[in-house]
């Protein structure tokens, strides 16, 4: 490429890779990125940039002037728009420091309209000396996701395992195989009780539920004024005859299927197989408490303290907005985790550092990646066992 200079001894295992790290300061590599043939390229931009804490820390200065600091964003959030595909996005993290500011620089850069979500990641518990503070104790950062162009953003719908029975989903559904029309309901307590000769315990009704989730239902009140007209004159019919079963068929979307003016609702269809076993799921939402932050300072055998990020957390949102082959860009790649998930994980990828850790940090962590050596992170849920490789540029 001849807007960068390769560093071919930096640069690690396959030597056609499209991979890049790039050793430069991030405006100016962006922009010559841009220049030079990547513009419109990436489905997925992630930043996780200075927090402006008021901290200085080894790696990197956190306690710019806040005018400095909105600058500083601006400047890059627009170079970073020419970068992103007509159907990608970009995920920027923050903690409360700066989040105001930062959405009204996206809305400014991005337009108000191509904002997808604001994501709250729980990183941290209310132990410790944070406890002790006045006010609320945080615990969160944020993630700010804009699209390019929202209505053709393409979105992978993403679940998450349920930490507990939905214990709404109460009735026993005795002929699934049959069309909707002739099913029959009973409340399922009464149902085991009837096999059991005796009261079933709560975790007897859970396990029982899980092994048969095609006759396990729920009924849930539609939201009448979201739905067609179609669909509303049903439920209207629905309501008047509460006994009956009502089933509208829909081009490209599940049956609706109503008794009594409510839908119902198959805990079939939130269950996923996983081991050989049944996992209840459920969507994911704009609340990720689930990914741990905690043991995660040596992930990758990269020690970067009170700066990195789980790679869970990158994987989740490569897996919610790219598919394999995809490019992903990283302008501030700090310990190397989005390269090195990527990596793992099948997407091409930029990452960008100007720091001395890109030697002390990344190269090691990205060359034992390409090695097969990291057993950490996301490494087995991926099942990545080594390859791919790497180059360099400055």
């Amino acid at each position: 490429m001849d807007s960068f200079a390769r560093d071919a001894a930096r640069g690690y295992g396959e030597p056609g890779s499209d991979n890049a790290l790039v050793h430069a300061e991030n405006l100016d590599a962006m922009g010559r990125l841009s220049r030079g043939g990547f513009a419109g390229r990436f489905r997925c931009v992630y930043f996780d940039p200075p927090f402006n804490s008021g901290r200085r820390f080894t790696e990197y200065e956190d306690a710019l002037e806040p005018l400095e600091w909105r600058s500083m964003m601006m400047e890059r959030l627009a170079v970073a728009r020419d970068l992103i595909a007509n159907d990608g996005a970009i995920f920027v993290e923050i903690d409360d420091t700066e989040l105001g500011p930062l959405q009204v620089a996206m809305d400014h850069v991005f337009g108000r309209q191509q904002r997808i979500s604001t994501i709250t990641v729980v990183r941290s518990a209310a132990t410790g000396h944070k406890a002790i503070n006045r006010g609320p104790v945080n615990v969160t950062d944020f993630l700010l996701v804009y699209a390019k162009d929202r209505a053709r953003w393409r979105c992978n719908p993403l679940t998450r395992d349920r930490t507990s029975y939905d214990h709404a989903y109460g009735t026993w559904l005795e002929n699934p195989g049959d069309p909707p029309e002739a099913w029959r309901f009973a409340p399922l307590a009464a149902h085991l009780r009837k096999q059991l000769g005796r009261a079933p315990s709560r975790e007897e009704i859970e396990k029982h539920a899980l092994a048969n989730g095609r006759h396990i239902v729920r009924f849930a009140q539609p939201r009448y004024d979201s739905v067609s007209r179609a669909a509303r004159e049903l439920i209207d019919r629905s309501r008047g005859e509460p006994r009956r079963v009502f089933r509208l068929v829909r081009k490209g979307r599940k049956d609706l299927i109503l008794r009594g003016g409510n839908r119902v609702l198959l805990l079939a269809d939130k269950m996923i197989e996983r081991d050989g076993r049944p996992v209840l799921v459920e969507p994911l939402t704009n609340v990720w408490d689930d990914l741990g932050f905690q043991g995660i300072a040596r992930e990758g055998s990269a020690r970067f303290v009170r700066n990195k990020k789980p790679e869970k957390l990158i994987a989740r949102i490569l897996a919610l907005s790219t598919d394999p082959g995809d490019w992903v860009l990283d302008a501030f790649l700090g310990s190397g985790t989005t390269a090195a998930v990527a990596l793992k994980m099948g997407r091409r990828w930029i990452g960008i550092e100007r720091g001395a850790h890109v030697d002390t940090l990344c190269l090691p962590r990205l060359r034992r990646v390409v090695d097969g050596e990291d057993t950490s992170g996301v490494t087995r849920a991926v099942g990545w066992g080594g390859g791919g490789g790497f180059h360099v540029w400055t």
